[in-house]
């Protein structure tokens, strides 16, 4: 075998940490048109979840063949008006300055076993809400007449300071055997808490933590007994919708607490003035979110005075 065959026959593969794997599995979404195009990467698969496993896989690729670590590729490859995307969008943290101070502020995150990205809000999803706050009035007196009656009612609109996204119902299928997953019951609902990535492989699998399942074989989850570990058949997985909002009344009191106990980002950082009057002062109290007190308003002026802080240090 000459030199250049046996250079071809073995590939470098990369080992990554648990939090960088996350983390490049969370930048891909969204850029996959960037990335395809930066490392030019042809007959993208169809199917998203393909399509997001290939350009992964390339990544890692990338790293393996250049020696390169998280924060080199970053700084290397990814522009900064990208990287300063994604970490407004996916870090929650500042998107200010050049493209090595974020990389290393995105790889610093990474570098935590334990790391989860914000979730992914599709961008122009409130389009047509905002189409409709901008349209004009007819007449000048309707604002006047709207307060009339709200103080004969008693009652005054509040102005929503979160956007919420409705991700609709879908059904997944397992393969034969183990199901994969750890599912436990918050009060009516049946939370996965952990996916096996033996069952379920690659860094995009269909069923996240957090997912509600809502029936396997199109019978209801009415408890615990209804799921069946081991199967020699494949069986169709019924997962609820998927909400993404920070106002931390829109979710359900189940996904709330099981947020709580897997320490996830959102918990720490939702708005829950509305929680009491939805679900009561009680759950409120036995929740005790980080937030618990505190306006829509004062949470976005902590956020900023916070990234003030970090700007400074950089």
């Amino acid at each position: 075998m000459s030199r250049r065959s046996s250079r071809l026959a073995t590939k470098k593969v990369v080992s990554l940490p648990a939090g960088t794997t996350a983390g490049l599995a969370s930048l891909v979404e969204g850029n996959e048109s960037i990335i395809a195009s930066m490392l030019s990467v042809e007959n993208l698969p169809k199917d998203t979840t393909a399509a997001r496993t290939k350009l992964f896989a390339s990544l890692t690729d990338c790293m393996a063949m250049n020696n390169l670590s998280a924060e080199a590729l970053l700084a290397r490859f990814f522009d900064a008006s990208v990287l300063g995307a994604y970490c407004q969008r996916r870090l929650g943290v500042s998107s200010k300055g050049n493209g090595a101070t974020l990389a290393a502020r995105i790889a610093k995150a990474w570098s935590k076993p334990d790391f989860e990205p914000l979730p992914l809000e599709e961008e122009g999803g409130g389009k047509g809400k905002e189409k409709t706050s901008t349209k004009k009035p007819k007449a000048k007196d309707k604002g006047a007449k709207r307060t009339e009656k709200e103080e004969k009612s008693g009652k005054t609109k509040k102005k929503r300071m979160w956007t919420v996204d409705h991700k609709p119902s879908f059904t997944i299928t397992s393969p034969p055997g183990p199901l994969g997953l750890t599912i436990k019951q918050y009060y009516d609902e049946f939370i996965v808490t952990d996916v096996s990535e033996t069952v379920w492989e690659g860094p995009f699998p269909p069923v996240r933590a957090g997912d509600k399942i809502t029936t396997i074989d199109g019978t209801t989850i009415e408890s615990e007994k209804d799921i069946i570990d081991v199967s020699k058949k494949s069986r169709e997985i019924g997962i609820g919708e998927r909400i993404i909002s920070n106002n931390a009344a829109e979710h359900s009191k189940g996904t709330l607490v099981h947020m709580k106990e897997a320490g996830f980002a959102m918990f720490r950082i939702m708005d829950y003035s509305d929680v009491a009057e939805k679900y009561g002062e009680d759950f409120l109290e036995e929740l005790d979110p980080p937030n618990k007190g505190r306006s829509g308003r004062s949470i976005l002026a902590g956020a900023m005075a916070a990234l003030n802080e970090l700007d400074e240090d950089d």
